[in-house]
């Protein structure tokens, strides 16, 4: 995969495979851009570009500075898609859903899909003081990393969950605080039905005690018009890590379907 910088923005992303269309990952709370690695070496429809971005703060731009909101991460994701300038479905995960949803609602005339996985709400997860606070205080803690990781994973393969716990701890406190709030508070956008009418893929992991089927069929799911929804076995918060094949093979079952 090559990296290109997206128009004047600070923002880089990696681009790899070759097609008329192109599928856009956008990465979740404390990872980067190469979590998604495992989920595309499955995926296997053809004529397709991959492009995977860091949001700001993670990845190759720990330096960046603030705000660290989801107007400031859909804005640069949504300079990612134009400069590819084609068709494209955006996936996101977690936290990274929430900004796939806003690109894909300001894009609508060349957005074919959008695909959730493991998706917090828009709206944000209102999580109360005393629950928020330990996500908040994650930022160089190494050991409380593992901790949450393995609490909300089901099958973490040794070797990812320390290169996971390695790539959050490059985060700074501030801005692990940031994307806790982010993520928590969300989005005046999602106190209403989404902006986005098009075809909407939501993956959840079985074992995710954090993004649950109550939450998906409560907070999510009925903002869409044409959504449906899947629920991937022996898999938590990280599913597209944990059970890459099985997501792969959902996402391309959604890619074919696609006009």
């Amino acid at each position: 995969m090559k990296t290109e910088r997206a128009g004047t923005t600070d923002a880089r992303y990696r681009r790899g495979g070759e097609g008329d269309r192109a599928v856009v990952f956008v990465h979740g709370f404390l990872d980067d851009q190469h979590i998604w690695d495992p989920l595309i070496a499955e995926l296997t429809i053809p004529g397709v570009e991959h492009v995977t971005v860091d949001l700001a703060g993670s990845g190759d731009r720990t330096a960046a500075g603030g705000p660290f909101t989801y107007d400031r991460f859909a804005a640069e994701a949504g300079a990612v898609v134009d400069a590819l300038n084609k068709p494209f479905v955006i996936v996101g995960q977690s936290m990274g859903a929430p900004v796939a949803e806003l690109v894909a609602a300001r894009r609508a005339d060349r957005a074919l899909g959008l695909v959730l996985v493991t998706p917090v709400p828009l709206a944000g997860t209102q999580l109360p003081h005393d629950a928020i606070g330990p996500f908040r205080t994650l930022g160089g803690d190494g050991a409380g990393q593992r901790a949450a990781r393995l609490q909300l994973a089901a099958a973490l393969p040794d070797g990812e969950l320390d290169r996971l716990v390695a790539v959050g701890e490059r985060l700074r406190p501030e801005v692990v605080r940031d994307y806790a709030d982010c993520w928590n508070n969300g989005h005046p956008s999602g106190e209403q039905p989404s902006h986005y009418a098009g075809p909407v893929l939501i993956v959840r992991g079985a074992e995710d005690g954090f993004v649950t089927e109550g939450l998906i069929n409560t907070a999510v799911a009925p903002r869409f018009c044409t959504v449906q929804a899947v629920v991937v076995g022996s898999g938590g918060h990280w599913v597209h890590v944990e059970q890459p094949s099985a997501v792969a093979s959902h996402v391309d079952r959604f890619l074919a379907g696609l006009v």
